[in-house]
């Protein structure tokens, strides 16, 4: 499975209500280089998945299985296990990020 990254920072930007420039600047880097990473030109540093970590609570790495995994390609014995985990964290997103809106207000 592709590790859509770039497309998981626009949802959960889109999803907070962000525009690109103030999510760039909150991460401090560059508008550009979040559009490259949003376009799938540029993949972000470990540093910078830190930097979403930190001030959103979102691992980009879980939300992107939780958005777009494709279980139907699992054994048998984790599709049902690794379902429920998705869906449960989905749920949770909404929870996570009312939080962080409050503290980024």
């Amino acid at each position: 499975m592709a590790i859509y990254l770039g497309k998981t920072a626009r949802h959960l930007r889109d999803t907070l209500g962000l525009t690109q420039r103030s999510m760039a600047e909150a991460l401090g880097i560059t508008p550009v280089h979040l559009c490259n990473i949003e376009n799938g030109k540029s993949t972000p540093s470990p540093e910078l998945l830190d930097r979403f970590r930190d001030l959103w609570e979102i691992d980009l790495h879980v939300l992107a299985w939780s958005l777009y995994g494709d279980t139907s390609r699992l054994p048998d014995s984790m599709r049902e296990a690794a379902e429920a985990i998705a869906k449960a964290w989905r749920q949770d997103l909404s929870k996570k990020l009312k939080r962080s809106l409050n503290v980024t207000e």
